[in-house]
């Protein structure tokens, strides 16, 4: 089964001839580029994309089938999404943040830590919240720490240096 994978929010129109203005969910904007289509969440119809630009960290989208502010507005909030087959390939060590959300984290002692919870990006280095009953740790996503990471078994393994679990 293909599973839709959100690449923006809508979050506005633009001007009266139905534009969409969207926060971008992916690491590279101009991945909208490459697309030739995308889903629209709220009533799950393909969409071709007529044309796209981008403005103060904002994607703009003009789609298929909405051709005015009503249609556009009807829109506002929801996300917009492919298909998994529409992902690029990543080099190897890059990851997908969807694919590591609800990851479980050991330590490379073999100690379960938690799961991950939530993923900030703060421009240096991701930095992933485990979380475990009551306890909540902030991870950095650097090659001293995480170890290990499989995709295929929701798992990865982390170096615990001084400090980080306290």
């Amino acid at each position: 089964m293909k599973e839709y994978i959100k690449v923006g929010k809508i979050v506005n129109t633009h001007g009266v001839k139905g534009c969409l203005k969207c926060i971008p969910l992916t690491d590279d904007m101009e991945r909208f580029d490459e697309l030739l289509y995308v889903y629209t969440e709220k009533d799950n119809k393909k969409r071709k994309i007529k044309n796209v630009w981008y403005r103060k960290g904002l994607v703009y989208l003009e789609l298929e089938d909405i051709n005015d502010m009503d249609a556009a507005e009807s829109l506002r909030n929801t996300f917009i999404s492919i298909y998994d087959d529409q992902l690029r390939e990543l080099p190897e060590g890059s990851y997908y943040l969807f694919d590591l959300e609800g990851m479980e984290v050991y330590s490379d002692l073999g100690e379960y830590i938690g799961k991950i919870s939530e993923i900030y990006q703060t421009g240096a280095n991701d930095v992933y919240e485990v979380k475990d009953k009551n306890k909540s740790y902030l991870i950095p996503a650097v090659k001293e720490v995480i170890k290990e990471v499989s995709v295929k078994e929701k798992k990865m393994v982390i170096h615990v240096i001084e400090g980080l679990l306290e």
